[in-house]
C-alpha cells in the first residue's frame, strides 16, 4: 500500500494512495506467424490459455534452449533448436533464421557468431529482465506527499481509470450536457466567513464558478437574471439555495448534508429529480461525506471502554451505513431508465486541515468543536481509509468520476503554510503556498473555492 496520512476536518488520520500494478505482457500475434524449432526439442508443454490457440500465452513451458548436437570429431555444431518462449517477435525471428541457416548449413562456428546475431544468453537475460511495473496512483499523481511507510488508502485494488490532469479518475466521455444538477453539502452550498460575509458575495464558490463555465460550455440557459442571482445565493436560515432552479440548473445542496440527505432524510435527489429522473442528459456534481466523517470522529472520541475494547462496532457500523447510502444514491442516478439519454457524475472525496498531522488545533477554531481523542487512533485511522476506498470502489463499480480532493488539499491546510508552517510536514509545498481553508477550519476560502472548480472542470473536460 502506498498512501497520503491525513486528519481529516476533526480529528481523522488518513492517507494516500497506494500501490498496484498491472500486468503486461506477448500478445498473440506477436507469435501467431512465428515457424517454430521441431517440437522434439521441448521436453514439456503445458498449454492453459486462451483454448490453446496459443503455444506461449499463459502456459508452463520447460524448454531446452540451446540443445545442440555435437558431431564427432569435426569441431562443428548443428543447431536443433534456441526458440525462448517470452522473447519478442524480433528476438524469436533471429533465432528462427539461424534454424534455418542451420538446414542450409549443417555446420556453424560457434567460435566466432555470425555479426549481429543474439546469444542464446542474452535472450534468456531480456526475459528475466521483464518490462518495469506501471506506477501506482500515489506515484503517478501525488509523488511530491506520496509515502509508501505511511498507511493510507489503496486506490489502484480498483483499477481505476487515472485522468492525466490526476485531479481524479476519467472513467466518463462527458459531451453534450442539457441539464445540471448540484447536490452535497456546505462546502458546496458556500458559506460565509470574515472575507464574504453576504449571501449576495458568492461569486467565488466552486458551485458558481463552475455552473458560470458550464453554461458558457455547453450553452445552457441560466434562466433570467434575477433569478439566476438568487440562484448562486443561499438562505441563511436553510441552508439551502436561494433558489432551487433557474433555467437549465438545479441546486438541492444544504449544509450539514450527510450521504443519507441523498435519498433519506433531506431527499436532495428526489427534491431535484421530483419525476424520478430525466430525459434530458444531466450533469450531477457534489461534495459529500465531510460531515460523516466528523459525526464518526466525535462518537468514537466518546465511545465507553468497552466499546473501544471491541474495537468500536458502533464507529464502523455508522461507516458501513455512510458508504452504502452513497452507493445506493449513485446507481440511482446512473440508472439509464431513469436517465434514458444518459447522466454523468463527478463527486469529490473529503478533505482536511492538519495536512496529514492530525494537529487540530492548528486551527485555532477547531478547539471549539470540543472533539475528543479516540483512545484507539488505529481503528479511527483505518475507519477513514477504508471508507476513502469505498468511494473510490462506487466510483468504478458506477463508472463515474471521483476527485481527489483529500490529496491536493494536503498542503495547503494550516501545518503547512503560513507563517509558522512546518517545513518537515509531508506535504510542505513551500514557503510561498498559499493556504486554502478559512477560518472556520471546515470549509474553502477563495483560493480553495478556485482549487475545486479549477478539478472539476478539469474532470469535466477530460
Amino acid at each position: 500500500m502506498k498512501p497520503v496520512r491525513i486528519f481529516p476536518l476533526c480529528a481523522i488520520l488518513v492517507w494516500m494512495p497506494a500501490c498496484g500494478s498491472d500486468e503486461s505482457g506477448q500478445t498473440d500475434d506477436d507469435v501467431a506467424d512465428l515457424t517454430l524449432a521441431p517440437l522434439d526439442a521441448i521436453e514439456s508443454i503445458d498449454v492453459d490459455c486462451c483454448g490453446g490457440s496459443d503455444l506461449w500465452s499463459d502456459s508452463v513451458v520447460d524448454t531446452r534452449l540451446g540443445q545442440l548436437d555435437t558431431a564427432a570429431g569435426d569441431g562443428t555444431i548443428s543447431v536443433s533448436d534456441v526458440v525462448a518462449p517470452d522473447q519478442s517477435f524480433e528476438d524469436q525471428q533471429v533465432v528462427t533464421d539461424l534454424v534455418a541457416q542451420a538446414d542450409a548449413d549443417d555446420s556453424i562456428d560457434t567460435a566466432t557468431p555470425p555479426e549481429d546475431t543474439l546469444v542464446v544468453a542474452d535472450l534468456v537475460a531480456d526475459v528475466d529482465a521483464g518490462d518495469p511495473e506501471p506506477l501506482t496512483v500515489g506515484e503517478q499523481c501525488f509523488s511530491d506527499i506520496w509515502d509508501p511507510q505511511v498507511p493510507g488508502p489503496n486506490y489502484d485494488q480498483f483499477a481505476p481509470v487515472v485522468a492525466d490532469h490526476c485531479f481524479g479518475t476519467n472513467h466518463q466521455t462527458i459531451v453534450d450536457i442539457q441539464h445540471v444538477v448540484i447536490l452535497g453539502d456546505s462546502v458546496t452550498q458556500g458559506t460565509p466567513n470574515l472575507a464574504h460575509a453576504l449571501s449576495t458575495d458568492n461569486s467565488h464558490f466552486y458551485r458558481n464558478l463552475l455552473a458560470e463555465w458550464l453554461a458558457a460550455e455547453f450553452e445552457l440557459d441560466k434562466g433570467n437574471l434575477i433569478d439566476w442571482g438568487f440562484f448562486k445565493a443561499y438562505d441563511y436560515v436553510s441552508g439551502k439555495g436561494g433558489k432551487l432552479q433557474s433555467g437549465a440548473f438545479k441546486n438541492c445542496s444544504k449544509w450539514g448534508a450527510r450521504t443519507d440527505d441523498f435519498l433519506e432524510g433531506g431527499k436532495q435527489i428526489l427534491e431535484c429529480f421530483p419525476d424520478g429522473g430525466s430525459t434530458l442528459r444531466t450533469l450531477i456534481f457534489f461534495t459529500m461525506g465531510g460531515n460523516d466523517i466528523a459525526s464518526i470522529t466525535e462518537k468514537g472520541g466518546e465511545a465507553s471502554d468497552e466499546e473501544v475494547a471491541a474495537g468500536y462496532p458502533k464507529a464502523w457500523d455508522q461507516a458501513a451505513s455512510t458508504v452504502e447510502y452513497l452507493r445506493e444514491a449513485m446507481f440511482w442516478l446512473k440508472d439509464p431508465l431513469r436517465f434514458p439519454n444518459g447522466s454523468y457524475v463527478v463527486f469529490a472525496s473529503p478533505y482536511e486541515f492538519t495536512d496529514g498531522t492530525g494537529v487540530v488545533e492548528a486551527c485555532p477554531a477547531a478547539s471549539l468543536a470540543g472533539f475528543k481523542q479516540w483512545k484507539n487512533k488505529e481503528v479511527q485511522e483505518q475507519i477513514v481509509i477504508w471508507m476513502l476506498e469505498q468511494y473510490m470502489d462506487i466510483a468504478v463499480e458506477t463508472q463515474t468520476d471521483m476527485i481527489w480532493l483529500l490529496e491536493h488539499f494536503c498542503g495547503h491546510g494550516y501545518v503547512a503554510t503560513g507563517m509558522k508552517a512546518d517545513p518537515e510536514n509531508r506535504c510542505y509545498r513551500g514557503p510561498d503556498t498559499p493556504l486554502w481553508f478559512d477560518e472556520t477550519c471546515t470549509h474553502p476560502n477563495e483560493a480553495g473555492h478556485k482549487a475545486i472548480y479549477q478539478m472539476f472542470r478539469a474532470t469535466i473536460e477530460e
